[in-house]
């Protein structure tokens, strides 16, 4: 990632040593664990994104900078993920450890991510947060990137919509949980340390006793190629020329993910400003709407996960859920009423339940040299996952200062991010090694 290669380059090229052995698919067990491993990284990994981050940063900012301060957490923290990823998952795909190629990168990468949260929980500075949420960021990414490579590892072609449904539905489902726990700490009067600390544990958790189940693969020191900085560096670019529909796939997600960031990162500043909502008041909106959003999202993964599968087919659904995506930011763009934004969780939910179900099998479809580098290559994918995240805090507050002096316009975030997630799905219409 001999191999049969789907547009013609070799393993040679990327460094890789030879494809391992066949391998018997993942048992019913190990992909239930899987899927809660998957869920439990998620929550310790997505509620700071979504919640306890700009809690954390309102409890030692200041409404003036609150929103500043935010992006330089989240746009540093996103730095080292897109780093992190790539880099984890070349190196997973040339583990040779007695405890195989994963689980080595699943263990140390959620203890490190957990400390990393423990900073966030106790700091009194931005520049703590900043460094925190820097080292949760490469440590979670690591784990990331070996979890990711799971799906080619072990998971039959056959089944490998509907496990990619399931996965987009524990990722998208860990907000839910994060938000929850959040509101109920804060209904409680505690401190954002619990709404971190707690998921920072269920992630390690989740992720531990996977690690434990797993049936790793194991690479024979004679497989591995001789390390090269050269030939290393060299191998994590994958040619567009060569391979235009992992190019074209790489587009999609990350447009998708960059407007996908731009609602994320703001969405509690988002309910404090435009309602006048206090804290207590933004998080229980913020967790009615995600329940909403979850629920749709639950049944539009499962729907089309299982239909991809039937069919054979993969873009028709992501390009329709990225236009339900875009159509939900619109209306939340455009709500006056809170009632409203319901609606708009309901489009948004459908959107992405159907766009993680079948967008990570789309990916595997047409992932180049799967066999050898799958974590490395899916980690160069995961940069479409990443580098939004740095970009979304960057071109906000620019984006919020437009027109108004005295409120962020939310308004014109939210359409310039609706736009942004349509033309990814104009960017999977061009791939062509997919149905």
């Amino acid at each position: 990632m001999a191999v049969i290669e789907p547009t013609g380059v070799a393993a040679a090229d990327v460094g890789a040593g030879p494809a391992p052995a066949a391998r018997r698919g993942a048992g019913t067990g190990v992909i239930v664990a899987y899927v809660i491993a998957y869920l439990a990284l998620y929550i310790a990994l997505i509620t700071p994104v979504i919640s306890t981050l700009a809690l954390k940063v309102n409890e030692i900012s200041t409404v003036a900078t609150r929103a500043g301060d935010l992006g330089l957490v989240t746009g540093v923290g996103a730095f080292f993920a897109f780093v992190a990823n790539p880099i984890a998952g070349a190196l997973s795909d040339r583990t040779t450890s007695r405890f195989g190629m994963r689980r080595p990168w699943l263990v140390v990468g959620v203890l490190g991510g957990a400390v990393g949260l423990l900073v966030i929980a106790t700091a009194s500075g931005i520049w703590q947060v900043v460094l925190g949420w820097a080292i949760a960021q490469t440590a979670f990414n690591g784990t990331q990137a070996a979890l990711q490579a799971i799906l080619p590892d072990q998971v039959e072609e056959r089944r490998r919509a509907k496990v990619s449904g399931w996965l987009g539905i524990a990722q998208n489902a860990s907000s839910l949980v994060g938000i929850g726990l959040a509101t109920l700490f804060a209904a409680a009067g505690l401190t954002s340390f619990w709404s971190i600390a707690v998921p920072a544990a269920i992630g390690v958790v989740g992720v531990l006793v996977f690690a434990a189940l797993l049936h790793d693969r194991r690479m024979a020191r004679s497989e591995a190629v001789p390390f090269r900085l050269g030939a290393f560096v060299k191998g994590f670019w994958v040619s567009p020329r060569r391979h235009p529909d992992f190019a074209w796939a790489f587009s999609g997600r990350f447009l998708m993910l960059l407007g996908f960031a731009a609602y994320n990162n703001y969405q509690v500043y988002f309910l404090l400003t435009r309602f006048g909502f206090d804290t207590p008041t933004a998080l229980s909106w913020q967790l009615r709407l995600s329940v909403v959003q979850t629920v749709v999202l639950l049944v539009a993964a499962a729907l089309g996960g299982w239909l991809s599968d039937r069919t054979g087919r993969r873009k028709i659904f992501v390009i329709v859920a990225t236009v339900l995506a875009g159509v939900g930011l619109v209306v939340f763009a455009s709500a006056q009423d809170p009632n409203v934004l319901f609606v708009a969780a309901a489009l948004f939910g459908a959107g992405l339940g159907a766009y993680f179900a079948v967008d990570l099998a789309l990916v595997t479809d047409v992932l180049p040299n799967r066999e050898t580098d799958a974590a490395k290559n899916m980690g160069v994918f995961n940069i479409a996952n990443a580098l939004p995240q740095s970009l979304a805090p960057a071109l906000a507050p620019l984006l919020l200062g437009i027109g108004s002096a005295t409120a962020a316009n939310y308004t014109l975030l939210f359409v310039v991010a609706a736009v942004v997630i349509l033309a990814g799905a104009a960017s999977t219409m061009f791939i062509k090694g997919a149905r």
